[in-house]
């Protein structure tokens, strides 16, 4: 199969065309040519996608496109706004046409758990969402869109639920392991902070390969088993840094959690998360000793 990637040398997308490229003919988009390695089965082509697409460049033989791609600006509204648009909507708008005209089979497309909102049930994928911010505003748009296109080709949304692994960067769980590390406060909203399921990076990039070979459409949370609190997860975390977490708590305006219902994920993909918290965490902490 010949498969579009966008995103490619991100967080998921990068073990993904690891996984994929071995079976797969992989065309990878990518914003900045240095980031470009040699890899078998992989032909790279330099494109932006804060700028128009360039569909010259792209062979029209493409069968499945798989959009991860996402704004590098998406916590700065309003300053970067129109980069957060192009990047996130946008281009997804340019890639379903040009899915279109050429005659794609499938169109896969990375959300986020974080349109759903906060609450204190389990959210499934039939369950009203409320994007609280421009980012999560722009996914679900990329949603909307993706669904007038179901005549025309099958679609995927995943909504990842808080994806951590080694070498992230910015996200919420490597960001309280430095702030642990470091020694630096972390805020506690409530007794015990908002209660998530992450999963691991190796057990997310497993959703995909069932969706290319399956001719089925839908909207699949993709989450782990196991429900933490922030501090559940901060203590977990200071145990294998061997540094208590140095709390600080406040009045919490957060009126819920995000927790993602997994069932379909393991019922319709057949994808079972198998890295525990403890173990993904613990691989992090090492990563994180060497460096230093």
């Amino acid at each position: 199969m010949k498969i579009l990637v966008t995103g490619a040398t991100g967080f998921i997308g990068g073990p993904l065309i690891q996984t994929l490229s071995p079976n797969h003919e992989l065309v990878c988009l990518v914003s900045d040519e240095r980031k470009i390695r040699p890899l078998s089965n992989v032909e790279w082509v330099v494109q932006d996608l804060e700028s128009p697409l360039n569909e010259n460049n792209l062979p029209s033989d493409i069968e499945t496109i798989i959009h991860l791609a996402q704004s590098r600006h998406y916590r700065e509204f309003p300053e970067k706004t129109w980069d957060i648009f192009h990047v996130n909507l946008r281009s997804t708008l340019s890639l379903l046409e040009f899915g279109r005209v050429i005659g794609i089979q499938k169109f896969i497309y990375a959300s986020s758990g974080g349109i759903y909102g906060y609450s204190y049930e389990k959210f499934m994928e039939t369950d009203a969402t409320n994007p609280v911010n421009f980012y999560l505003t722009s996914k679900y748009c990329s949603e909307l869109l993706i669904g007038n296109y179901h005549s025309y080709f099958n679609t995927v949304v995943f909504r990842f639920f808080f994806v951590y692994g080694p070498n992230q960067q910015r996200m919420l769980i490597p960001r309280l392991i430095q702030s642990i590390q470091d020694g630096e406060p972390v805020i506690i909203f409530g007794k015990y902070g908002v209660r998530i399921n992450p999963i691991h990076v190796r057990d997310a990039v497993k959703v995909f390969q069932p969706s290319l070979e399956n001719p089925i459409s839908g909207i699949f949370n993709v989450a782990g088993d196991e429900v933490v609190s922030i501090k559940e997860l901060a203590d977990t975390m200071g145990k294998l840094i061997g540094k208590d977490p140095r709390f600080v708590y406040e009045k919490s305006p957060i009126p819920g959690d995000i927790i993602g219902d997994n069932s379909r994920m393991k019922t319709v993909l057949g994808i079972f998360p198998e890295i525990s918290l403890e173990t993904g965490i613990s691989e992090m902490t090492k990563l994180l000793r060497k460096r230093e």
